[in-house]
């Protein structure tokens, strides 16, 4: 990975608007090269290593092509620039892996850091630098917003963790779209790599998935205390964020189904009352729901959410911290 973010720009061959990689044998072109070119290139994205083609992205045709480092794919049906996207291959590599994110421990505010309490993670240090330095270009204006580095990486999925990649024992945190790995022995600014889950996640493509984990028996007792929040599966549907003080509620559909949430509960569990849900919830749907009039939700002490199934089953616990 150093030798390729070591090396001066790749040598190119250019044929129409095409600019073609000896390394991999492939060539990028029209709006893809516009893309890698104004966003990154290399040290983001990393060589082609396929050709521009067609695949089914959630359900749908997409043009893509992919890259040692992510996935960019074509949408032309949006207004530039959201009509380059590109895919959350760190979400997809920890699902390919099992890992849920939503596990993984969580952190307070840290001074110095960057908290985000969307995920309840903080970024610091030399992988913040790197995160604030690099962003998709929007406004045209010099240095990257905050909003330029989040379309490029994403939030943040972890704080910073131990693993081991490819044999090695390495400091990462992972993003929806990067896990960005620390390498002491690199001389700045190659101490921040990001991986290459470009090739991870293309090489397990092949994987079957993992069985989706199963929903454990009946416990639904008119709102009261859930006696074992441990056992919510937090899926096929999960509770993001709970607002207490604006009284709603945001599930996410993170199954491959759509999800009828007919006769579905969902409860305030120091309240012991319901707050409305419905509707079909789409595959990677996130949707809000406000509350009734009054409150529900108790602001000054804790009050954890549980969602059951029409069953009364414990899907997905969430914890008022």
């Amino acid at each position: 990975m150093l030798t390729l973010l070591l090396t001066t720009l790749p040598a190119a061959s250019a044929q129409s608007d095409q600019r073609c990689f000896p390394e991999t044998g492939f060539c990028i072109s029209g709006r893809i090269r516009e893309f890698w070119e104004q966003n990154g290139g290399l040290p983001v994205f990393g060589f082609p290593i396929t050709p521009q083609q067609e695949e089914m992205v959630e359900g749908k045709a997409v043009q893509v092509q992919w890259f040692e480092r992510n996935r960019i794919e074509l949408h032309p049906e949006n207004r530039r620039p959201y009509d380059v996207l590109l895919g959350r291959l760190g979400a997809d590599r920890l699902a390919q892996q099992g890992r849920d994110f939503f596990t993984f421990p969580t952190s307070q505010p840290q001074r110095g850091c960057r908290y985000f309490p969307e995920t309840q993670h903080n970024v610091c240090g030399d992988i913040l630098t790197m995160w604030r330095s690099n962003g998709l270009e929007f406004d045209g204006r010099r240095g990257k917003s905050e909003a330029e580095s989040l379309a490029l990486f994403g939030l943040p999925l972890s704080d910073l963790m131990t693993e081991e990649i490819d044999g090695r024992v390495l400091q990462v945190q992972w993003f929806e779209r990067a896990r960005f790995e620390l390498h002491p022995e690199n001389a700045p600014p190659y101490n921040v790599l990001l991986g290459l889950l470009g090739n991870e996640v293309r090489a397990h493509m092949s994987t079957p998935p993992a069985p989706p984990p199963s929903l454990p028996p009946p416990t639904f007792n008119n709102c009261q205390a859930e006696p074992n929040p441990g056992a919510a599966p937090n899926y096929p549907v999960r509770i993001v964020g709970i607002d207490k003080r604006a009284e709603t509620v945001t599930l996410r559909n993170v199954s491959p189904d759509p999800v009828d949430l007919t006769g579905w509960r969902m409860c305030s569990i120091l309240g012991n009352q319901f707050h409305p849900i419905g509707g079909i919830l789409q595959p990677g749907e996130e949707r809000l729901f406000p509350g009734p009039e009054g409150n529900i939700w108790n602001n000054s002490e804790r009050d954890d959410g549980a969602l059951y199934d029409a069953e009364g089953r414990l899907v997905s616990y969430y914890e008022d911290r």
